[in-house]
């Protein structure tokens, strides 16, 4: 008969038992972390992921005061970079309430077959979707592309009135792919070509326009990250951002 494995484990305990027999504590641990280290470390290993998952789970901040994507672009300009540091001084956001999410480490280009075809498009959709996202920033014909997927605020729309009033001169429009929505351009994105994104942070070298989320909850926010790198007097009152 095969024994069984609760069997087989008796049988391993009696044995290591017995070596163990008449051995010094000193003797039992050295003997035991030269044969089991392996299973030691994964068990550990296992123990500390466990935790980790438990607490991200239940504990860790999920929301955000703002998060956006620096899409294209070879310059450090995300969480914990000189931009991220600046404007959160700026912003004076509380980060034990929200995080304050800036990823630059994303590259898709939608404007040419297969483009988008991507890990990091997927992740752009997946935070879109989710409600996450609340800007991208990319070159003018690329953020038309992502306009015209509808996976971009319409500032026509009446969330958009203040920015609007504020920016409508530097609106970028782009034809959507579905027509029912309209047959005519519609506003997608601001021009921040001439912006501090440009000329003192360099995340671009030159176009640069930035597309609200379509599924943004953190407007006011957007706009705020507008003051700060337009250097809008009303927003800048110290002149700390001044390039």
């Amino acid at each position: 008969m095969i024994p069984s494995l609760r069997e087989k484990v008796s049988e391993w305990y009696a044995s290591e038992k017995k070596k163990l027999e008449g051995k010094s504590l000193r003797e039992k641990i050295e003997y035991i972390a030269e044969y089991y280290w392996i299973q030691i470390v994964l068990v550990v290993g296992g123990l500390a992921f466990a935790i980790f998952a438990i607490y991200r789970a239940n504990f860790a901040i999920k929301e955000y005061w703002l998060y956006g994507i620096f899409a294209n672009t070879m310059e450090n300009g995300g969480s914990n970079s000189p931009l991220w540091q600046d404007f959160e001084e700026y912003a004076g956001y509380d980060l034990k309430q929200k995080n304050l999410e800036f990823n630059a480490s994303s590259w898709f280009d939608p404007t040419v077959p297969g483009g988008t075809n991507n890990s990091y498009y997927q992740a752009f959709v997946a935070v879109t979707e989710a409600g996450d996202l609340d800007f991208v920033t990319l070159g003018k014909e690329g953020l038309q592309a992502v306009g015209s997927s509808g996976r971009l605020l319409d500032l026509n729309s009446e969330a958009c009135t203040k920015i609007r009033e504020k920016y409508e001169d530097r609106f970028v429009y782009c034809l959507p792919y579905d027509e029912e929505y309209s047959t005519e351009e519609v506003p997608v994105g601001i021009d921040l070509s001439d912006s501090l994104l440009v000329t003192k942070y360099h995340i671009y070298e030159d176009s640069c326009v930035l597309g609200i989320g379509a599924y943004s909850h953190n407007l006011e926010n957007v706009e705020q990250f507008l003051r700060f790198v337009l250097g809008d007097e009303a927003g800048d009152p110290a002149g700390k951002i001044a390039a």
